[in-house]
């Protein structure tokens, strides 16, 4: 049995979020180009292949008959928040009623059975919530509830799971006190699969609907078993990947210790050959958790133990203060020029603007335009910043990035497609391209040199 200190130290550690960092000057290049170029590349080959070697594969759900991408933003919202605030203090009191439940048994034997019935519910519960989930998944990708709905939905759950989590730490503690009884990898087991159902984007949703952070773009997919969820808050890229096709048991027997590391390095070459991995699971869990730390970010993966194992969910953020090696789509118009570094449907895209003959960053407010209908009207999603760089998250289809100068009417455009993620399970040898991967790469070969 693995000792309860270690796996603690290992939960608390997947269970961490990095700081965040202010995105600094980007280098620029003058031109006295004042046609339109659209579509026009810059000369990187030495950069894409230098990609190609260090791109981080990521976590995407599995195709289905059955499948919905959206945005969403929702704001402050006093019916969520309550929703969400009842569901914390409805577990809050039961956790609280446990308590006083247990300080009134007088016998260890009836304080024994009581926290075995305690934890049951706990499992009942959990496996409801599951349901819920699975429910909104389905529901989602078959269009009957809005996107703003399943982030609602699942920022509930989330606040559900973080309950349930707290009260059986507390029938733990309870169960430490009595001689001779021992639930600890039981509790274990629960907590890990409750943190299947938390996430870092569902956390900064409830924070949203609260009114505690301000609000931000979030990209959702969904198929009927899974969602993809993501954001850029505070110059850091947030992303969390769950696929329930991936967690369907295929034999009695478990992954060693020794083989899901083979399977995290094979899911993730780029970051095993260049950070350690650190991970744990419980004895009665067919969960094993998985986290790799990088000066720039984090990535933790949840992997389904039952032979052969799969990554089934994926947590990773990212803070976005280096300019992506990425071949860019470039357009000049009317003295502005607008550079775009594609990124993977749901990653975090690149758009910089500055003045086509002199390169001084232009502040602008950036549009996104996305077909098929020819009058989709422009999706604002930012202004640039003091360095003419905005981040964004990329649509699933290709769109059209607007920019009009803050204070002006000058607009200049381009159309952009996504480009195509390295997935988890392929080879190093793909030419998918991956901004927010390379963008990682870049933060830690200069945190290495620095």
């Amino acid at each position: 049995m693995r000792p309860r200190a270690v796996l603690l130290a290992v939960l608390l550690l997947v269970s961490s979020v990095t700081g965040t960092a202010a995105l600094p000057g980007l280098a620029t290049s003058p031109t006295d180009a004042d046609d339109v170029v659209d579509g026009s590349t810059d000369d990187v080959s030495s950069t894409v292949a230098a990609q190609n070697r260090t791109q981080t594969n990521v976590l995407t759900l599995v195709e289905s008959d059955v499948r919905r991408t959206n945005f969403s933003q929702p704001g402050p919202n006093a019916s969520a928040a309550l929703a969400v605030r009842d569901t914390r203090l409805s577990r809050q009191f039961a956790s609280e009623r446990t308590e006083t439940r247990l300080a009134a048994l007088e016998t260890d034997a009836e304080k024994q059975a009581y926290i075995r019935r305690a934890l049951t519910e706990v499992e009942i519960r959990t496996s409801e919530l599951r349901q819920e989930e699975r429910d909104a998944f389905v529901r989602h990708s078959t269009g009957g509830l809005s996107t703003t709905g399943l982030v609602v939905q699942l920022a509930r759950i989330h606040t559900a799971s973080e309950q349930l989590s707290q009260n059986a730490t507390r029938l733990g503690r309870a169960a430490e006190e009595i001689d001779g009884f021992n639930v600890q990898t039981r509790i274990d087991a629960i907590q890990l699969e409750l943190r299947t159902l938390r996430g870092p984007v569902r956390d900064h949703a409830n924070g949203v609907l609260r009114g505690e952070v301000p609000p931000s773009r979030l990209y959702v997919e969904t198929t009927t078993t899974g969602v993809s969820l993501s954001t850029i808050a505070d110059d850091t890229y947030v992303r969390e990947v769950y696929d329930g096709s991936r967690r369907v048991p295929t034999s009695n027997s478990q992954l060693t210790p020794e083989e899901v590391d083979a399977l995290v390095r094979e899911s993730y070459p780029s970051l095993w050959e260049r950070w350690d991995s650190q991970g744990g699971s419980a004895r009665e869990s067919d969960v094993w958790v998985s986290t790799i730390q990088y000066r720039r970010g984090d990535l933790t993966a949840f992997i389904d133990k039952d032979k052969p194992g799969s990554v089934f969910k994926e947590q990773r953020t990212l803070r976005l203060n280096r300019t992506p090696p990425t071949q860019r789509l470039n357009s000049s118009r009317v003295g502005l020029r607008l550079s775009v570094h594609p990124s993977y449907p749901g990653g975090p895209m690149l758009v910089t603007v500055e003045s086509a003959r002199t390169g001084e960053p232009v502040r602008a407010d950036v549009s996104l335009i996305t077909p098929p209908q020819s009058n989709t009207e422009p999706v604002q999603v930012g202004t640039t910043n003091s360095t003419g760089a905005l981040w964004v998250v990329s649509p699933e289809e290709n769109f059209t990035v607007q920019a009009i100068e803050v204070g002006t009417q000058s607009v200049v455009d381009i159309r952009v497609e996504p480009s195509e993620p390295r997935r988890v399970g392929e080879t190093n040898n793909s030419t998918a391209g991956s901004t927010e991967s390379v963008s990682a790469s870049l933060a830690e070969s200069a945190g290495r040199s620095g």
